[in-house]
């Protein structure tokens, strides 16, 4: 099950992109509710929305009749106060994506580089800004490993690069000794550098793999941050990002001047509050990322990649399963995952999964070996 709606092929011509979280497509295709969905397909966090934050969203319903602070005062002075950065230095934004095609509509590269598979949104923005895309597909049976030598040749003519880290769907997560290669080479080749952590608040020691900090000093380097998997937030929309002041103030100057609903704002400024909700979090998918993988291992037919954050990418041995299919045998049975088709480097047998709760955990891991204990036995 997915969200569609305009994407890219691989000749550059725009196609339909598809995301995980379609539950209103599953609502309207099977008759399941709302509450009966488990939403594998969505690397959410599985604790759901911190309390406070649904305290302060329900007694402040009645100031949507107001416009949303266009400066984003409040919540900027939280962020500043968590990251311990100048507020000239962050820039508030309606979920991460909309800085994604934020900075290219404003930079206007001619070229970007992007290594694949990863979030398709760093594509299909490019192309939305008119750019051409370089693309360093990597390899499957090196478990997705970034490819240094081939990024650092790919570098020239390049004048914007993305990196997702961890990146999305792979989840292969960067050491801090690489990134510093990858900053080195893109300031060397005069190549805009963005990347992506919307996923590192998921690992406990995720600050030792930020590069906010010196994104706030370096001009050339920005960092997209998103809120809404962390607090569980994806239908408020809630980001940031982390740059040189310079750069900052080009950013706000080509956006909305009202993308981060007044909502989203009140619920950025408590959740930025909630240390001990991140710290149960992080124990959670802890324990129920070894648990997910270690029992999806133990499958016939499937090959998942050791995770580092919350989700979970497998490959599907069995070629006479295919990701569309298992997706909607799921789907009927109310269970949604990611089929990864639509990622350029995979293909129609491989498929992600979010880590959650152990008991929607074993719900899933339960209805994939019944439908693997269905598939008729081979030919001799």
């Amino acid at each position: 099950m997915a969200t569609r709606g305009t994407g890219y092929s691989h000749s550059g011509e725009l196609t339909r992109t598809v995301h995980g979280g379609d539950w209103q497509g599953a609502v309207d295709r099977y008759g399941w509710r709302v509450d009966e969905i488990l939403d594998f397909s969505a690397n959410i966090n599985p604790l759901g929305p911190p309390a406070g934050v649904l305290a302060v969203l329900k007694e402040n319903l009645a100031a949507i009749q107001r416009y949303p602070d266009p400066a984003s005062r409040r919540f900027k002075e939280a962020l500043a106060s968590s990251t311990q950065l100048e507020t000239g230095s962050l820039i508030a934004a309606n979920g991460a994506v909309e800085l994604i095609y934020l900075v290219l509509q404003v930079l206007k590269p001619q070229r970007v580089l992007v290594s694949e598979p990863t979030f398709s949104e760093y594509h299909r923005a490019a192309r939305a800004a008119g750019a051409g895309v370089v693309t360093i597909t990597l390899d499957p049976e090196a478990d997705f490993s970034f490819d240094l030598e081939r990024w650092r040749r790919e570098l020239p003519g390049v004048q914007l690069a993305f990196i997702c880290n961890p990146d999305n769907p792979t989840g292969r997560l960067l050491a801090p000794n690489i990134l510093q290669e990858v900053v080195n080479c893109c300031q060397a080749a005069g190549v805009f550098l963005v990347v992506d952590e919307s996923f590192l608040d998921f690992i406990p020691n995720g600050e030792e793999y930020s590069l906010a900090r010196l994104a706030a000093t370096r001009p050339g380097l920005l960092i997209l941050h998103s809120l809404t998997k962390i607090y569980a937030l994806p239908g408020l929309r809630l980001g940031y990002g982390v740059g040189h002041p310079e750069l900052v103030s080009r950013l706000e100057t080509g956006r909305d001047p009202w993308s981060v609903n007044i909502l989203a704002q009140m619920a950025g400024v408590i959740a930025l509050g909630e240390t001990g909700y991140i710290k149960e979090t992080q124990a959670l998918i802890g324990r129920e990322k070894e648990f997910l993988w270690q029992h999806l291992a133990k499958l016939a037919g499937f090959q998942p990649y050791n995770p580092e954050v919350n989700f979970i990418l497998t490959r599907i041995l069995d070629d006479r399963l295919a990701a569309p299919v298992l997706a909607e045998l799921l789907a009927r049975r109310g269970i949604l995952i990611r089929d990864c088709s639509s990622f350029p480097g995979l293909g129609p047998h491989y498929f992600r999964v979010a880590v959650r709760d152990r008991q929607a955990n074993e719900r899933l891991l339960a209805a994939l070996g019944e439908l693997v204990a269905g598939i008729p036995a081979s030919e001799p």
